[in-house]
């Protein structure tokens, strides 16, 4: 097994989360693993969280605050993320929403063994929800006729925080599978399924599934995405499950 110190690149985007946000940041520097940075994304909060944030992260460089000017929603503010900062095509991107936070002090650590063991490009796994440390519904291992068939748009959801991958992978993602041909804006109900399953695509055998909980999903947020707008999820998911399904990344 390899001892190589990947990199993580953490990617949070936010809005309002005042209530959280001090954990989601306090999780990340409670990590054993040192070599990471994170972003933090201000999707105009109307709160505290931006003055929250400037002190729990101030002198400290392995962060980063970004405070747009306009609301880019989810996937937007991500997609903006990795395409306009120099992150190597090797570094391991975390996707962690600011008002969840990371299990333990050693989410980075055992993510890190991952990669170098398993020579993995992608994984998924399991996370508990707060407040009641239930299980996640979600969170299981995908069978393994669906990864050989590549039928992951035509199977139940499967794929659950934390959920991290290799950035050469999401790089081969077209843009435009990222738009809703309805609005031609970037999705913004089902904006998960629009990278995750092109990343199950392209990683295919080497998206791992981690069992250990790496992850807390917060339900108290009034604002979770899947809380609101379930007509527009509907229809956005319906269009992603239909666009064509990519072939698996072969690295070079």
């Amino acid at each position: 097994m390899s001892d190589k110190k990947n990199k993580f690149i953490i990617v949070s985007p936010f809005y309002n989360v005042d209530k959280w946000i001090k954990y989601c940041i306090r999780s990340v520097k409670a990590q054993k693993y040192s070599n990471y940075h994170c972003y933090l994304i201000n999707d105009i909060s109307t709160d505290n969280s931006k003055n929250i944030i400037e002190q729990e992260i101030k002198n400290d460089d392995k962060f980063t605050l970004i405070n747009n000017t306009v609301k880019k929603y989810a996937l937007l503010n991500i997609y903006d993320t990795l395409t306009s900062h120099n992150i190597d095509d090797e570094d391991i991107i975390v996707m962690l929403d600011g008002d969840d936070w990371l299990a333990s002090q050693n989410v980075f650590s055992k993510l890190n063994d991952i990669y170098n063991k398993e020579q993995c490009l992608m994984t998924y796994g399991s996370y508990v929800e707060y407040p009641s440390k239930l299980r996640g519904k979600f969170a299981k291992k995908i069978p393994d006729h669906i990864v050989k068939d590549n039928s992951y748009r035509q199977q139940e959801w499967m794929s659950s925080h934390l959920r991290t991958f290799k950035y050469k992978v999401w790089k081969q993602i077209k843009k435009e599978d990222f738009i809703c041909a309805i609005t031609n804006e970037f999705y913004k109900a089902a904006w998960d399924l629009a990278f995750v399953f092109p990343l199950l695509e392209l990683a295919a055998g080497k998206a791992h599934y981690v069992d250990d909980i790496l992850y807390v999903y917060n339900r108290q947020n009034p604002l979770n995405q899947d809380k609101v707008n379930h007509q527009a999820q509907l229809t956005e998911e319906r269009e992603i499950r239909n666009k064509a399904k990519y072939k698996t990344f072969k690295e070079t």
